[in-house]
């Protein structure tokens, strides 16, 4: 194994049945098998109250189809989202921290926002991300760990075209029932 590969996170393990992801969302590719290279995002929902989190959302994508689905994000909405991100200094500074240290961490999840710095802990609500291969997270890439604020952000970001291709692709792969559909609105896929 490289060192730059590790196991798998439970974290990024799928909810429906605690094991990983076995297929693309997009073009059902299997992931565990070979060395495809592919993307999770989850968006989970803590109820401090009760001790208990909820997924939100959650989706494994190859490759070829993030980079395929990345084309048809607009021009404006990518220059908006790396503008945000390069006005970010404490995710600027933690990116670059984790480029030079990466192979020396342990455990690259991140316990907190990697934008606003609050505690994973303290979050009603959040996004993580990773990028993974076979049955292997890749952490050379750095996970990323994003609260409901920066993802309210981010979806300011976006333009209208933008917005309206992400609704289709959360139409298209995640049904659902009605009343979840105000959530849906505001909580779109964003890292393809």
């Amino acid at each position: 194994m490289s060192s730059q590969l590790m196991p798998i996170p439970e974290e990024f393990y799928a909810f429906e049945n605690g094991q990983p992801f076995t297929h693309c969302q997009i073009c059902n590719r299997p992931l565990l098998t070979g060395n495809s290279d592919y993307f999770i995002e989850k968006v989970i929902r803590n109820y401090p109250g009760q001790g208990v989190q909820d997924v939100v959302y959650e989706y494994a994508v190859c490759w070829h189809c993030a980079e395929e689905n990345s084309q048809r994000m607009s021009e404006e909405s990518l220059k908006n989202i790396q503008a945000y991100f390069n006005s970010q200094m404490f995710f600027l500074y933690q990116a670059e921290e984790y480029q030079q240290r990466w192979p020396e961490i342990s455990d690259p999840l991140p316990d907190h926002c990697l934008v606003t710095g609050q505690s994973k802990a303290e979050l009603d609500e959040y996004m993580i991300y990773g990028h993974f291969r076979g049955d292997q997270m890749v952490r050379s890439t750095m996970p990323y760990l994003f609260s409901s604020q920066v993802l309210d952000e981010l979806g300011e970001c976006l333009s209208a075209k933008t917005r309206d291709e992400l609704d289709d692709f959360r139409d298209k792969y995640f049904g659902g029932p009605p009343e979840l559909e105000e959530l849906w609105k505001s909580r779109r896929p964003v890292f393809f």
